[in-house]
């Protein structure tokens, strides 16, 4: 059984290193942050992700971590990196992270007599690799891809806060092979894992670009449902759960990402959108629909903000937000929609209370002592007057059995419909966008 190491310890190479070693493989992680090396070495998780720590601990035996890149190669056959691709000024992607690691890299790959074999995760742009990856570990690694060692292209499908259970379960797997050798190698650690998932064999530019170009997809399902929410908030019985969930069956749309709530936000899809647009106009092409959806994307929340403040009795009214990140299950609170109204209420100052159930360090170091923290779920619905639900947290459906012993007036606003009105007693506003239930 080949021996991986994984490039990269932070919120999605951990949990690489745990899931590859939960089937039988043995793993080896390296990263800059001794953090993470001591967390990891200690059998526990470096980063916040559902089932990691747990997964960690049951497999620690065949989960080593370094921070000698050198140890990392030596000891396995294949390494997946998983390093940042931040965005530049001009929307694109920046490969500096994954070439300083190719100059680490590459000279103990030409240590090795064996064929070693890179696979890349991190997304990149069409081109990113030919052009500019691939070079950099030839020229430091003295070695010619396809002869001295592998590389392979093969992004990650995942989403932060379900990360583990989209590694066990994927739709499909991507494959951007550079040549035969790789590909049998990569081919048969995902056809030992997975027995029956289609694998997506593409040379290593389609798998680029197919990669970018499926969120930036994504993103324009998700606004279309916001738009109809939208619609639906101007036509008399008109409800936009019923219209989506009956146009959803239709194969050619499907259900997943079709819901009206918040719009997009996150690590991943905004920044997935600009770097699309920004590849193409490169290549002078014109790419409206997404330049489209991030204006309409971006209305979203401005339109939540407008229904806070009608529905709040004055400017001191206190409004709990419950959730800050951009989707349950994560701290993340980049390109966070429920971030943004946050911080217009403080510009506004206005009295903003948040609960977040992984906790407040990341709306404390943003927003310190100007707004006011719940300590629990339910001292949020107490002290808010305006209550708004920023994402479909199962946590949150506790609402109306909290409201249940409470006789003040309050006003649940919810963009994600996870309520009906019958769910409440009569001193209970509730007010679902797109909605009429």
């Amino acid at each position: 059984m080949k021996k991986i190491s994984v490039i990269g310890l932070g919120k999605l190479g951990a949990c690489y290193a745990a899931f590859y070693a939960s089937k039988g493989y043995s793993v080896i992680g390296f990263d800059i942050n001794p953090r993470n090396v001591k967390l990891i070495s200690a059998g526990k998780a470096p980063v916040n992700e559902p089932g990691l720590s747990e997964l960690i601990k049951k497999n620690s035996e065949r989960i080593s971590a370094t921070s000698d890149i050198g140890e990392a190669i030596s000891k396995s056959d294949i390494s997946f990196i998983v390093l940042p691709t931040p965005s530049k000024k001009n929307g694109l992607f920046s490969v500096d992270y994954i070439l300083s690691a190719a100059k680490e890299i590459g000279p103990h790959i030409e240590k090795k007599n064996g064929y070693h074999v890179v696979v890349l995760v991190s997304t990149v742009l069409p081109e990113d690799s030919r052009k500019y990856i691939i070079p950099a570990f030839e020229k430091y690694s003295k070695k010619k891809v396809g002869h001295g060692f592998g590389y392979v292209y093969s992004p990650s499908l995942i989403a932060i806060g379900d990360t583990l259970r989209n590694l066990e379960n994927p739709d499909f797997l991507f494959l951007g092979s550079h040549d035969d050798l790789s590909k049998q190698v990569v081919s048969s650690i995902y056809r030992n894992i997975y027995k029956e998932k289609p694998i997506e064999h593409m040379s290593i530019e389609s798998t680029e670009l197919a990669k970018i170009s499926l969120n930036s997809y994504v993103t324009m399902k998700i606004t279309f449902a916001n738009m109809l929410g939208d619609l639906c908030d101007r036509l008399p019985y008109a409800d936009v759960d019923e219209i989506t969930n009956a146009i959803g069956k239709d194969r050619r749309i499907g259900s997943n990402y079709f819901r009206s709530g918040l719009g997009y936000g996150g690590p991943c899809f905004p920044r997935d959108n600009y770097a699309f647009a920004g590849m193409a106009k490169k290549r002078g092409i014109k790419t409206p629909l997404a330049g489209a959806t991030h204006k309409l994307n971006d209305n979203v929340w401005r339109k939540i903000l407008s229904v806070i403040k009608k529905e709040s009795s004055s400017k001191k009214s206190p409004v709990s937000i419950l959730g800050i990140s951009y989707k349950p299950n994560t701290l993340l609170s980049e390109e966070s929609q429920a971030f943004f109204i946050a911080e217009a209420l403080v510009k506004e100052k206005r009295n903003v209370i948040i609960f977040e159930p992984l906790g407040h360090h990341e709306a404390e170091n943003i927003f310190g002592n100007k707004i006011k923290y719940a300590e629990t779920f339910a001292d949020a619905i107490k002290k808010g007057e305006v209550i708004f639900i920023s994402n479909p947290d199962k946590l949150f459906k506790e609402i109306p059995k909290i409201l249940s012993g409470l006789k003040a007036k309050k006003t649940i606003i919810d963009p994600w419909g996870m309520f009906v009105k019958k769910d409440f007693k009569s001193n209970v506003t509730y007010v679902s966008t797109g909605r009429k239930k």
